[in-house]
C-alpha cells in the first residue's frame, strides 16, 4: 500500500455496502498474500526440484519483499493518473502471468525472476486495491467495508498456504502455482469487465500539509506502532518460513501430517480474527500488549518442548491466534492513535515496515539455521516478539488521547 491522490466512482454515490464487488477484491488479496508466502509451504518439494539448499527457496520470500518495498510506491505513481479498475486488474493479469511462469521455470535463477516479476505486480495491487475499495462505500461503511478486503490477507496467511501445502503434497508444487495463477487471471477478467470505473481525482492538500505533518503529536505513537510491526513480522518470518523443518525434524512428525498440523494452526488464526474486533474494541490498551505476549509463549512453548505432541499443537494453536489477531488489532491501534493529517501515512507506512519484517525474516532464519536447527529461530522470535511487545506498549502509552 503507499499514500495515493484520492478517487471519486463514476456515477452516484453508494448507499449499501457492495458485498459482491468487495468480495473480489478481497479474493484477489488472498491470492497474492498466498502466492507472497508460498514457498515457505512447498520448500523441501521446492528445493529437491531445483537442487538447492532450503535456505535458498526462503530467500523467494525475501526477494519478494524487498521489491515490494523498494518498488510499490513509483509504481503506483506512474499509474496513479490512470483508472483504478485498470491498475488492478492488469496487475492481476501480470500478476497471474508472472506465476506461471514460476510453474514451469526449470531452473532456481529463473524462478527468482519470475518472482521479482509477481512482486511487483504484488505491489501496485496492494498500492491501488484500499483507495479503490474505499471509493467504493459511503464514509458510514468504511470501516466494515475494508474489514472484508483485508480479511483476505488473514484468510490466505491462517488458511491458503496450508491448502496450497496439501495440494503440492498430493499433486506437486508446481500445480499450486498454477492453481494461483488461473485464480488471479479470473479475479482480473472479473474487475476488468464487471468491476465499476474510478477515475483518480488531484489533491493538494497532502502539499498544504506537509509542512506541519512532521510536528504532529500523533508520530510518536505511530513510529512506536511501526517499529513493532517490523519486530511482530521479522519473529513471525523468521520461524515460519522453515516451519515444515521444525514440524518434521525438530518435533519428529511425519510429511503426512504436516499439512493437518497446519490446517489447525490456520483454524485457531480464523478465530484470532472473528476475535480481534472485539478484543481492540473492549481492551483498547492491553489488546496489543496481550497478543504479543501470547504470541512469546507460542514460540517458548515451541522452542522448550519440541518433542511433546500436546506442547507443539499448543503452541501452534496459540500461534495461530496470534497471528490471526494482530494485524487487526495494531492497524486499529494506529487508527485511534492517529490523527487526520498522519491517518493514510499510518496506514501505507504499517504495510511497507511489514514487508521490510516479512524481507528480514526469512534471512534471519536462515543465518540461525532454520532449515536444520528450527528451534533456534523459534527461541529468537520468542524473545522478539517479547520486545515488541515492550514497544508495542509504548505505543499505546504515547497514544494518551487516542481518537474514536
Amino acid at each position: 500500500m503507499t499514500i495515493s491522490t484520492a478517487s471519486v466512482p463514476v456515477g452516484t454515490s453508494p448507499t449499501r455496502i457492495p458485498l459482491g464487488s468487495l468480495a473480489i477484491l478481497a479474493f484477489g488479496v488472498f491470492v497474492t498474500v498466498t502466492a507472497e508466502s508460498l514457498p515457505a509451504g512447498l520448500m523441501p518439494e521446492m528445493a529437491a526440484d531445483f537442487g538447492v539448499e532450503p535456505v535458498q527457496i526462503g530467500l523467494l520470500i525475501s526477494v519478494w519483499a524487498a521489491t515490494v518495498i523498494l518498488t510499490s510506491i513509483p509504481l503506483s505513481r506512474a499509474s496513479a493518473a490512470f483508472d483504478r479498475r485498470l491498475v488492478i486488474g492488469t496487475a492481476l493479469a501480470v500478476f497471474a502471468l508472472a506465476n506461471l511462469a514460476t510453474a514451469f521455470v526449470p531452473a532456481y535463477g529463473l524462478a527468482i525472476g519470475s518472482r521479482v516479476v509477481a512482486a511487483l505486480a504484488h505491489g501496485v495491487f496492494w498500492a491501488v486495491v484500499i483507495v479503490y475499495a474505499s471509493s467504493l462505500l459511503s464514509p458510514s461503511h468504511l470501516g466494515r467495508g475494508l474489514s472484508i478486503v483485508t480479511a483476505g490477507g488473514t484468510a490466505a496467511t491462517v488458511a491458503g498456504l496450508p491448502a496450497a501445502t496439501l495440494l503440492a503434497q498430493t499433486l506437486g508444487w508446481r500445480i499450486a502455482f498454477v492453481v494461483l495463477a488461473l485464480a488471479s487471471l479470473a479475479i482480473a477478467a472479473i474487475v476488468l469487465i464487471r468491476m465499476p470505473r474510478v477515475v483518480p481525482e488531484r489533491t493538494v492538500r497532502a502539499r498544504r500539509d506537509r509542512g506541519s505533518l512532521w510536528r504532529d503529536p500523533s508520530l510518536p505513537a505511530i513510529a512506536a506502532f511501526g517499529a513493532a510491526s517490523v519486530l511482530i513480522a521479522t519473529a513471525q518470518f523468521a520461524s515460519f518460513t522453515y516451519i515444515r523443518p521444525y514440524l518434521e525434524q525438530s518435533a519428529s512428525i511425519g510429511a503426512d501430517w504436516t499439512a493437518g498440523l497446519l490446517f489447525v494452526y490456520g483454524m485457531a488464526g480464523m478465530v484470532g480474527v472473528v476475535a480481534a474486533g472485539f478484543l481492540a474494541d473492549r481492551f483498547p490498551r492491553s489488546a496489543l500488549t496481550a497478543t504479543l505476549l501470547v504470541f512469546a509463549a507460542a514460540f517458548s512453548v515451541l522452542t522448550v518442548w519440541p518433542g511433546s505432541i500436546a506442547a507443539v499443537v499448543a503452541g501452534l494453536v496459540a500461534w495461530g491466534f496470534a497471528i490471526g489477531a494482530i494485524f487487526p488489532i495494531i492497524q486499529t491501534a494506529l487508527m485511534r492513535s492517529s490523527t487526520d493529517r498522519t491517518r493514510t501515512l499510518a496506514s501505507a507506512g504499517i504495510v511497507v515496515l511489514f514487508n521490510v519484517g516479512i524481507a528480514v525474516g526469512p534471512w534471519l532464519g536462515g543465518m540461525l539455521g532454520g532449515a536444520t536447527s528450527p528451534t533456534t529461530s523459534t527461541a529468537v522470535s520468542a524473545v522478539t516478539m517479547a520486545v515488541a511487545a515492550a514497544v508495542g506498549t509504548g505505543g499505546v502509552l504515547l497514544a494518551r488521547h487516542p481518537n474514536p
